[in-house]
């Protein structure tokens, strides 16, 4: 069966306990790396997941905290002489800020002594902007309401026919909603317990998103640092009747 494993669930500050958000999707013999941040070859080691079993990744925008890993989880896989194509998804001013930071490290030089078969795919920013079918899961993206723009992201299991979904980065927005429709969990943000601010979601209006989704469970992410972790359980349990998981660094969800 298919798992996703939480790499990281911090917020763009973070703390010592908390790793900045990301995941992975493994299924039986691929994976699917969702955003970039900290150390990824360690961090995907240490989920075990094989580098080999890499095949995707999907930005979903290019705040600093969602790629800065990229680059240097290129190079290393360029260090072991990878030779099976990588497949890199975002929105086209997610793909030009990559190409930049790349030029900044000479990426060009790295390729001179040695090809690497990184591939670039664009996804519009609108509604149902990619689907992406690869061996073993259907994804599809949606537009999220952030301060630069970004993708949430819904990932099918083509053996159980489960549903995942991943809000990214978002205030409260119906395209979420849409793209989140009665999946079996909603990885949702929650940078704060109650309040909200410009871009970001809250515990409570985490939970409300994923009533109105009627998804089955709900874990939350990009978490603030110094967690109340009872206190956002109980905010995100206000509007949402469902089984709500706090996320933690490694945890697994399998579906």
């Amino acid at each position: 069966m298919a798992q996703v494993i939480l790499l990281g669930t911090g917020a763009a500050f973070s703390d010592a306990t908390r790793e900045h958000t990301y995941l992975v999707v493994k299924g039986e013999r691929e994976a699917i790396l969702v955003d970039c941040a900290g150390g990824p070859v360690q961090r995907l080691e240490r989920a075990g997941v094989p580098l080999e079993m890499l095949q995707h990744i999907i930005l979903t925008h290019h705040h600093p905290d969602h790629i800065y890993g990229l680059s240097v989880l290129l190079l290393d896989l360029w260090i072991v002489g990878r030779a099976q194509p990588l497949h890199l998804y975002g929105l086209p001013e997610t793909l030009r800020a990559v190409r930049k930071i790349m030029a900044a490290f000479e990426w060009q030089r790295w390729l001179a002594v040695r090809p690497f078969p990184l591939q670039f795919h664009t996804i519009s920013n609108r509604v149902h902007g990619a689907t992406i079918r690869t061996a073993e899961f259907s994804i599809t993206t949606a537009p999220t309401k952030h301060l630069l723009p970004t993708l949430g992201v819904r990932i099918a299991s083509n053996a159980s026919g489960k549903v995942i979904a991943y809000s990214s980065d978002t205030e409260v927005c119906p395209a979420v909603v849409d793209l989140a429709r009665d999946v079996d969990v909603l990885l949702h943000e929650a940078s704060e317990i109650s309040k909200t601010r410009t871009g970001h979601t809250s515990a409570v209006d985490a939970g409300r998103q994923a009533t109105r989704a009627r998804a089955k469970k709900l874990v939350l992410v990009h978490l603030p640092p110094h967690l109340d972790v009872d206190a956002m359980r109980a905010a995100a349990q206000k509007t949402f009747q469902g089984r709500v998981i706090i996320g933690k660094d490694f945890a697994r969800v399998t579906f």
